[in-house]
């Protein structure tokens, strides 16, 4: 009986011996078959744009409306940032509602650029560009256009070919067939006559320019600017004289940009329409 347990444990011994070395042997093999995967690569394989290409993000995280930068449009940047200020229902001191004109009046007579420039730099409490930084300055104009447009003012689109002096030229040649098709100067009635102002010599529309620019802070809904037609406010104005108001006009006057923040407006433009409100609000120019 002794004899055969001794056989036993020599045989569980051996067994035990030889199952460590092939298990041994087999992880060597697996551990030198993994080191020695993929280690072969071609010239191309492992160039500077296969390399990137096989470094790069299994997936890509879009932000936002997946609009790429640079393409957004006013009222896609309005409606994801400046609303959140500028909305209508919005009362964030000193931040113009939009669709408010007479908050936005003040601010439109300042001029395009200054209100970019306020923008790209940050006003107030207002940080850079909203605190979008992402925004570039051609997205930042569009935004500023439509906010302000929406508010009384006729910036021209940004993204547009044609530049604003261009534009001018356009609205001058629109009112020329008009002052061509009518009495001569001298026939023509006189300033007094029911207040009217008459058509200038250099063939300007007045009345066309006070709509299209003048019309967003001279219109009556701004305090301390002169309403057309309220001759109380604009008598102290007329006294100064015809001369005087084009000089005020034309190279800006305290709160108020040259020629209304519309740099297109030709001189003569700005004269006729300086005289178009003055004579509506009791001058005789």
């Amino acid at each position: 009986m002794k004899q055969l347990r001794d056989s036993k444990a020599q045989g569980s011994a051996l067994f035990t011996l030889v199952s460590g070395i092939v298990i041994a042997i087999a992880v060597i093999y697996f551990l030198i078959k993994l080191a020695g995967s993929g280690s072969y690569a071609d010239v191309a394989q492992s160039s500077e744009t296969a390399t990137q290409t096989r470094i790069q993000p299994v997936g890509q995280l879009t932000l936002g409306d997946g609009i790429p930068v640079g393409e957004r449009k006013g009222d896609q940047i309005f409606n994801k940032i400046c609303i959140q200020c500028h909305g209508a229902d919005k009362s964030v001191p000193n931040a113009p509602k939009i669709e408010n004109n007479g908050e936005w009046a003040p601010r439109i007579a300042q001029g395009f650029d200054t209100l970019f420039q306020h923008a790209l730099n940050g006003f107030n409490a207002m940080p850079a560009k909203g605190g979008a930084a992402d925004l570039t300055d051609q997205e930042l104009k569009r935004v500023i256009t439509y906010m302000a447009n929406k508010s009384g003012g006729t910036f021209p689109d940004p993204d547009a070919a044609a530049p604003a002096d261009q534009a001018a030229s356009g609205n001058a040649a629109a009112s020329a067939p008009a002052a061509a098709g009518s009495a001569p100067a001298a026939n023509a009635p006189k300033a007094e006559d029911k207040g009217a102002a008459a058509p200038a010599a250099s063939g300007a529309d007045g009345k066309k320019v006070f709509e299209a620019t003048c019309q967003a802070c001279h219109g009556g809904a701004v305090p301390g600017i002169p309403g057309i037609g309220k001759k109380d406010e604009w008598a102290s104005r007329i006294k100064q004289g015809k001369e005087t108001l084009h000089k005020h006009a034309l190279e800006g006057f305290n709160a108020m940009p040259a020629k209304g923040g519309n740099a297109g407006l030709s001189d003569d433009e700005v004269k006729a329409a300086v005289d178009y409100m003055a004579n509506q609000s009791g001058a005789k120019f």
